[in-house]
């Protein structure tokens, strides 16, 4: 795929006026398509967080430039109505309204320790965060209240990592990790503002592809080594 055909994508949408908090730069989407193999069929893309991405994999599909199915978590009604609203007739989007629920770190760190089994009992951890502070930038440890996606284990080709807001969509690689491909590529937006590529570190062992920082916009892009083991069939009948 050539930079003009992801530019010519971006033309595709360039009148619609976003109003949901600043959008993953541009040139992080354009160096993650650069990197996508086209080639293996439809490319199954993840996102915690919407917007002018998701206005991307439609613009790339619609033109036959890349062919996707999308799956997008966002927590504010808002935007999620907002979004739906653009992606209506696309038929490749799916946008999945989610709330959010914090944890305590011990819980946090029981995540961590254990993916598979905690993914499977996540229902129990935490409690529900209230809506007047899903805006709040530096809220700890919260992450959806529902992770179940209906998503094959092993499928995921991309995952974006640009919410929810704070250190807690760390979370996203114990619970999500499962879903990702072993050779996934993954987008962390703000990737400097917790330890975000530390604790993928923890679980997803991954190189760097490159990363970037001009002014208030960082990002990070990096390919999975090896996938997350699934959950045990003797642990899966305790």
């Amino acid at each position: 795929m050539l930079v003009r055909d992801i530019e010519k994508a971006y033309a595709a949408f360039a009148e619609i006026s976003w109003n949901y908090g600043p959008a993953v730069p541009r040139g992080a989407l354009v160096h993650l398509c650069r990197r996508i193999d086209a080639c293996k069929g439809p490319v199954r893309v993840l996102e915690l967080g919407g917007g002018f991405s998701t206005l991307l994999w439609q613009a790339l599909d619609r033109l036959g430039l890349l062919e996707a199915q999308v799956t997008t978590l966002l927590h504010e009604p808002g935007e999620a109505e907002a979004l739906q609203g653009l992606v209506r007739e696309s038929g490749i989007v799916d946008i999945r309204l989610r709330g959010l629920k914090q944890l305590t770190d011990e819980e946090r760190e029981r995540v961590f320790a254990d993916p598979a089994s905690s993914a499977a009992q996540w229902a129990s951890f935490g409690s529900p965060v209230p809506p007047d502070q899903y805006r709040h930038y530096t809220i700890r440890n919260a992450f959806y209240d529902d992770i179940g996606l209906e998503l094959p284990d092993h499928a995921v080709d991309v995952l974006i990592v640009d919410g929810p807001h704070g250190n807690g969509r760390s979370l996203a690689y114990p619970l999500l990790g499962l879903k990702l491909k072993p050779d996934a590529l993954v987008l962390v937006d703000d990737f400097d503002h917790y330890p975000f590529l530390a604790d993928m570190a923890r679980i997803l062992p991954h190189r760097e592809l490159y990363r970037d920082i001009v002014g208030d916009k960082r990002w990070a892009l990096v390919r999975l080594e090896e996938a997350l083991p699934a959950l045990g069939k003797e642990e899966s009948g305790r």
